[in-house]
């Protein structure tokens, strides 16, 4: 019995200490400022790159949106290949999340009647390719720009809805 309860308590002090803490927001945001200067200093900023769009393997759909006034026109988030839009039912794409400081993304939400975009950074699958995100982004042109809503800390996040009969009210599962 004593070799039972021993071997019980070693497991869960394995258990314990086998993950990583969570990276803490600063240090995300301070990563975050180094890319943006190796982006601007680089000596290929000046190289035009064409995007193919998602192809065949494009990685893990983890979110879309759908406008209900107009059901070919749609935005679909990728677990760590950002959000696309499309006006044509998806014969083409375009990347509207290039600017973002993150590409994991774990949720979104459209206000379709606003044309505003909520997305929740930071893929919930719990797996060895899931990576954390930054917060909640929106988005009040198309995609353009984004500004952090917040949640910096909260590394993944799993739904958005928008309150149809309040769209300035936002519920987030994190």
């Amino acid at each position: 019995m004593k070799n039972r309860i021993l071997l019980v308590f070693s497991f869960i002090a394995c258990i314990s200490f086998a993950q990583q803490p969570a990276t803490l927001a600063v240090l995300v945001e301070q990563g975050l400022n180094q890319k943006a200067q190796l982006a601007n200093n680089s000596i290929v900023k000046n190289l035009p790159f064409k995007s193919i769009g998602p192809t065949v393997m494009s990685g893990r759909v983890v979110d879309f949106a759908v406008n209900p006034s107009n059901p070919i026109e749609f935005y679909v988030g990728y677990a760590s290949g950002g959000v696309w839009y499309t006006k044509n039912n998806g014969t083409s794409f375009s990347p509207i999340f290039d600017s973002s400081p993150t590409q994991n993304v774990g949720s979104l939400a459209v206000d379709w009647d606003a044309r505003t975009i909520w997305v929740g950074t930071g893929e919930v699958n719990s797996s060895r390719s899931s990576y954390s995100g930054i917060g909640l982004l929106k988005s009040t042109d198309d995609g353009k720009t984004w500004q952090n809503m917040g949640l910096k800390d909260s590394h993944h996040i799993s739904k958005i809805i928008i309150n149809p009969n309040n769209p300035s009210e936002v519920l987030v599962s994190v």
